[in-house]
């Protein structure tokens, strides 16, 4: 005998069409044994902060700076 569907397909089309309404991406979706889905949600905004460092407002872009050694 087969044990009934914890989750179906439609509740990850919900999840993705209310994230896009919302303007968010999502990243990734995990789903464990007991049904709970935890969806990790990132884009645009993620991927700029990772790409940004605290210390290139300290120390500029760098450009034109180096020296010979």
């Amino acid at each position: 005998m087969t044990r009934p569907a914890v989750f179906t397909q439609a509740d990850i089309a919900k999840l993705l069409k209310g994230a896009k309404a919302a303007g968010m991406t999502v990243a990734s979706v995990e789903i464990d044994r007991s049904g709970k889905i935890v969806a990790r949600f990132g884009g645009a905004g993620a991927a700029a902060s990772a790409e940004t460092n605290e210390w290139d407002e300290v120390l500029g872009d760098g450009q034109g700076q180096r020296t010979a050694a």
